[in-house]
């Protein structure tokens, strides 16, 4: 897939693109000026791009209508709002293919639109997440990204790696894989991303290699031994995480498919290991 994207807040769709880049592998490109964003469409033409892809807020002070504007230059490609204050969670992929078919379906083919649906539910799972939509204008009041320094929640994010790191005596090459796999954490990993990610190799000996930390993080996370806490507490008495869980949670790494891990979050005593 080929997404061209036009936002009014530049770090948050960089954000969303790389989301696009590394969990689907769609290539997408980021524009914050209106005009830049059709001129490159137009240079590539309808029959390359799947989507244009922009911010509700990018034609509020422009006399650039984005339908009128495609149609003009006769060549027509789906578009849709992301931001769009009309449709909540769970609702916009319905409310963007019905955009479509309304705007400019007589120009695309039925099969193209429909075969938008898997992608609109994907967006609409991405602009949901939870570090995504708290900062989308038109969807929430958004805080302010912090430049200086480093958040409360990612002070406390090394702190709980670096405590998991010293109770456990994690290498640093195991606690690279460890640390990967906590920043997507709910997510399914391919190995192959993990390998391209840490290595820039996917072979079979990094393969192999990967399998094996794997394997010694499992067993570590699942051994039963409580995690010392920054300010003396364990995992068990506090959330476990710094990041607002209930006690007693704990993570454990899941083969979720075929070449493909996920950390989660659970509750209670560890389970054994398949």
């Amino acid at each position: 897939m080929i997404i061209l994207l036009l936002t009014t807040q530049e770090k948050i769709g960089e954000r969303m693109a790389a989301r696009l880049r590394s969990k689907y592998n769609y290539i997408v490109q980021t524009f914050t000026n209106a005009r830049r964003f059709f001129e490159a469409s137009y240079e590539e033409g309808p029959s390359r791009i799947d989507l244009l892809m922009a911010d509700y807020l990018s034609f509020l002070n422009d006399e650039l209508n984005p339908f009128e504007k495609m149609v003009e230059m006769e060549k027509v490609f789906p578009f849709i709002y992301y931001n769009t204050p009309f449709a909540k969670q769970g609702h916009r992929a319905e409310y963007w293919y019905n955009k479509i078919s309304r705007h400019i379906r007589s120009y695309i083919p039925d099969e193209r639109v429909s075969g938008l649906i898997r992608l609109f539910l994907q967006i609409d799972e991405l602009i949901s997440s939870p570090d995504i939509q708290p900062y989308v204008r038109l969807l929430n009041e958004p805080p302010e990204i912090n430049d200086e320094g480093e958040s409360d929640a990612e002070e406390d994010r090394k702190l709980f790696l670096e405590s998991l790191k010293a109770q456990y005596g994690i290498h640093n090459s195991r606690f690279r894989v460890l640390e990967y796999l906590y920043d997507r954490i709910g997510e399914d990993v391919m190995e192959e991303d993990i390998c391209n990610d840490l290595w820039n190799e996917y072979s079979e000996r990094k393969t192999g290699v990967l399998y094996s930390y794997i394997s010694e993080l499992r067993k570590l996370l699942s051994s039963g031994n409580t995690v010392a806490q920054p300010g003396g507490a364990s995992a068990e008495q506090t959330d476990g995480l710094g990041t607002g869980h209930s006690k007693g949670q704990r993570l454990l790494i899941q083969r979720s498919g075929k070449r493909c891990y996920r950390m989660v979050i659970c509750q209670g005593e560890p389970e054994k290991l398949a």
